[in-house]
């Protein structure tokens, strides 16, 4: 049974990261306007020490090559974990805006990419026949944090101000070093032990060597090779057209609605709709997938397609009731998506190079997160409108599909 202790102690630590990181990414966006004034600084400033934390997390992932090669998996999730909460505890302490930027920029971002890639591997790792359910239940600690945390870091900000709110969050990120804790995993392979007498002669070449091998370890390591090959852009392009959609409807949904004239107050509560569709979302396919009933890449086909009519129906769209479907749409299949990329990339790569090839997927994501924030906006400048935004919004998705159909058409890689 694979939801047996060990299982479930994994499924509970990946629901508990992607909680924090939801918890981190959200509180940021409420603290934002309070922190400008209280550092009498622009908010384009710490706009960017946010932007360079969500870099730092796609890159510290790179980190997570040469780790997973020297230490445990459950050491590395405790280490990460306990230097995370270190670093917003810091946060929470900081006197000039560079103090935050080393504490989320440094402390916070990379640790938390080498986590979020470690939890990806270790669920694809011990669940065969249930790794949508399990990664689907993990990605729901996104939307649990959209629900609670939003209204939970204003009420703190309110009642302790923003270096109690802080201090507050960072004792919440605690609780995450004691789920890593718990979890328990056998290591793959181990080196061959070697007799004293053969160690003692091999002693001197194996220093000599020793720059050299170091090297190559680090070379195979990092497996640039991986770019190369068309089934790693296959599962990327799917991440990229999910993760433009979702970050350009973060940053522009509510302007969009004010622009079209709903209050302030309507336009925030819209978003509790998409935060209800991700929840449902990230379990949305788990049976249909897990029992055989459907492949993955059908899936992601068909919740691309639903993706891009929930934003291409946009213009048409006027009224509360139907905003708030449109939008729980949006949520249900861009959660969807989200789950079905691990699980793609869990199909289409063996088990030896999960890390690589999650650790590169989550590289190039700044590229998708740099687009969003500048495309969008470009065209509301030119026309005005945030009407035909949308819709090249939602087209993206849909065009990212390419390189797997190309895949599916040429039956040139297993797993599709």
């Amino acid at each position: 049974m694979e939801f047996d202790t060990n299982g479930c102690f994994l499924v509970l630590f990946s629901f508990t990261a992607n909680l924090m990181w939801g918890c981190v990414a959200k509180s940021l966006g409420i603290l934002l306007p309070t922190l400008t004034d209280q550092f009498t600084t622009c908010i384009w400033i710490i706009g960017i020490i946010a932007s360079l934390m969500g870099i730092a997390s796609n890159f510290g992932g790179l980190l997570t090559l040469p780790l997973d090669e020297r230490f445990s998996c459950r050491h590395l999730l405790i280490v990460t974990s306990a230097v995370e909460s270190i670093g917003l505890l810091l946060f929470s302490l900081s006197r000039t805006t560079i103090h935050i930027a080393l504490a989320l920029a440094v402390m916070v971002g990379p640790n938390v990419g080498i986590i979020m890639v470690l939890n990806k591997v270790l669920l694809g790792r011990h669940f065969r026949e249930r790794f949508t359910l399990a990664c689907g239940i993990g990605h729901a600690g996104q939307a649990f944090s959209l629900l609670v945390f939003a209204p939970m870091t204003q009420l703190f900000l309110d009642t302790y101000g923003w270096r109690g709110a802080a201090l507050l969050i960072a004792g919440i990120s605690m609780h995450q070093i004691s789920s890593a804790a718990l979890v328990r995993v056998s290591k793959a392979q181990y080196e061959p032990l070697m007799d004293s007498s053969e160690a003692s002669d091999n002693h001197q070449d194996s220093i000599d060597k020793s720059c050299k091998a170091s090297v190559i370890h680090l070379l195979k390591a990092v497996d640039l090779g991986i770019l190369l090959e068309f089934k790693f852009w296959i599962a990327f392009m799917c991440r990229f057209g999910v993760s433009f959609a979702f970050n350009a409807w973060m940053l522009y949904y509510v302007p969009h609605l004010e622009v079209k004239g709903f209050p302030p107050q309507v336009a925030a509560a819209l978003c509790s709709a998409a935060a209800v569709g991700y929840f449902l979302g990230s379990i949305f396919w788990a049976r249909f997938i897990d029992q055989g009933i459907m492949k993955c890449s059908t899936a992601i086909i068909v919740s691309s397609l639903c993706l891009t009519m929930s934003f291409v129906v946009d213009p048409w769209v006027n009224d509360i009731p139907s905003y708030a479907v449109v939008t729980f749409i949006c949520g249900l299949f861009t959660a969807a998506l989200y789950t079905l990329q691990d699980v793609l990339t869990r199909d289409i790569y063996e088990m030896d190079r999960l890390v690589s090839a999650f650790v590169w997927g989550q590289v190039f994501l700044f590229v998708p997160g740099l687009l969003a924030g500048f495309v969008p906006g470009l065209i509301y400048e030119a026309r005005g409108s945030y009407d035909m935004a949308f819709i090249v919004i939602g087209l993206v998705p849909t065009i990212c599909l390419l390189p797997l159909i190309i895949g599916l058409l040429l039956k040139t890689v297993e797993g599709l």
